[in-house]
Formats: C-alpha cells, sequence, structure tokens
C-alpha cells in the first residue's frame, strides 16, 4: 500500500511536468488558468485504474454541518492571511495590496476553483484518506501537508528560506484543514472551498509579492501558530466528550 502511494505521488509530479510544458506549447496564460493543478485528480485516476483496490469514495455531500463548514473554510484562510498582510505591512516589508480587485479577481476566481478541485480531488478526496488507513489522522495530515508543499517543484527556484517556509505553510494549512473536516467524512467540497479561500486570500493580499521569502514565512508562522491553537482545543473538546460518554 505504501509503495503504491508513493507512486501516485510520482505520477503526480510526472503529470504536473508534462502538463505544464503542454501549456507552455499551447501559451495558455499561467494568470487565467494553471492546468498543471489537475495533475493530482489525473493521477488519481490513473493509480485507481491500474490499483482498483485503491478506489476511494469522494465524498461532496450536502447538509447544515456541511454548510457551516463550508463558510468557515472560506473564511479562516482569508482573515489568515489577512492578517499576514498587515503584519507584513507592520513589520516594513513594503507589500502592497492588489490593485484593480473589481475588474481581475471574478476573473481569476475560475482558474482559482478549477485548481483548487483538481489538487483537493488527489491530496485530500484520495492521498491523505489512503493514508490514515495506514496511520492516524494528524501524522497523515503532515505527510499529505508536506507532500503537498514539495509537489509545487516551481518554488524550488525561489530558494531554500523560501521551500522550508512554504512546506511549513502547506503543512499548517493540511492541519487547520483536518479539523475543519472533523465530522465530515472528509467531505471534498470543504476541502476545495478552503483551498479557495487560500487562493483568493492569496491574490487579494499577495499577488505582488508571491515569491518574497519574508512573506512566506511570515505566513507560515501565523498559520503553524494557528494550527497549534487549533489542535489543542480540539483534542481537549475530544476528551471532554470521552469523559461524558
Amino acid at each position: 500500500m505504501k509503495l503504491k502511494l508513493l507512486l501516485y505521488f510520482v505520477v503526480t509530479v510526472i503529470l504536473t511536468v508534462l502538463i505544464g510544458v503542454t501549456q507552455e506549447q499551447l501559451k495558455i496564460s499561467y494568470e487565467k488558468i494553471a492546468l498543471p493543478q489537475a495533475a493530482p485528480a489525473v493521477a488519481f485516476l490513473v493509480i485507481t485504474s491500474l490499483f482498483p483496490i485503491l478506489k476511494i469514495r469522494l465524498n461532496i455531500t450536502f447538509n447544515k454541518l456541511v454548510f457551516i463548514k463550508l463558510l468557515l473554510a472560506l473564511l479562516i484562510p482569508f482573515c489568515l492571511l489577512l492578517m499576514g498582510f498587515y503584519l507584513c505591512r507592520m513589520l516594513g516589508f513594503g507589500f502592497e495590496q492588489t490593485g484593480d480587485l473589481t475588474n481581475t479577481l471574478p476573473l481569476a476566481i475560475g482558474g482559482m476553483l478549477f485548481g483548487a478541485v483538481g489538487e483537493e480531488t488527489g491530496w485530500r478526496g484520495f492521498l491523505q484518506p489512503s493514508i490514515e488507513k495506514q496511520t492516524s489522522k494528524i501524522p497523515a495530515t503532515i505527510i499529505t501537508g508536506t507532500l503537498w508543499g514539495l509537489w509545487h517543484i516551481g518554488n524550488y527556484q525561489y530558494g531554500l528560506v523560501f521551500m522550508i517556509g512554504f512546506i511549513l505553510f502547506m503543512t499548517s494549512a493540511s492541519l487547520i484543514l483536518r479539523i475543519i473536516l472533523d465530522n465530515t467524512d472528509n467531505n471534498l467540497l470543504i476541502s476545495i472551498f478552503f483551498h479557495l479561500g487560500i487562493n483568493i486570500g492569496f491574490y487579494v493580499f499577495f499577488k505582488n509579492s508571491l515569491t518574497n521569502e519574508k512573506m512566506i514565512c511570515l505566513n507560515a508562522i501565523i498559520w503553524a501558530a494557528t494550527a497549534v491553537v487549533m489542535l489543542t482545543i480540539s483534542k481537549r473538546r475530544n476528551k471532554r466528550r470521552i469523559k461524558v460518554l
């Protein structure tokens, strides 16, 4: 099982490169859509076709609890990135908020949604639940978040410090999402909305500084601290439930 899941990651990386080359050949602007973001979903289809034993049900059910968590999944990333933006300004990093959002953001959301669906179908729809069958939720989440960060091969060019901050950010984001997903049977809609919230937040606040190592490291610290707080609260709630039972 572990080797098959590792193969999934390798196939995802290979497809990412191939789709990226195809997009460049077709001269499709990354400002509009990033086709390589479909790679995790395509790899999911490839691997489950080769190994039917790995097939997993994608949960997209909708109810009152899911609706509430969809709102949280959008708002939490946006608010954390808003906090990061103002801290960057207070520390004098010199970042400027993205201009002309009224005209550019509505057009960009379509591409963001495509990317969120493509990535989350693979990462949280398939890989994380599959790893959770081998280990507990938190280790599975950390593994998934680390692989999610390492998969962004285009970011390696920005240096080691940037990548360390980026992987910490991805892992922390995964932990926060894991907590939101509790009691929802890994609802894929929540993961998609959370990913969309991250994309919108970065677009609104950091579109002009996405490759800056100070920006990513500061945000990584904020998200890691938030993950620790949310994990602590979640554990205390679970202990209280056990005592009640």
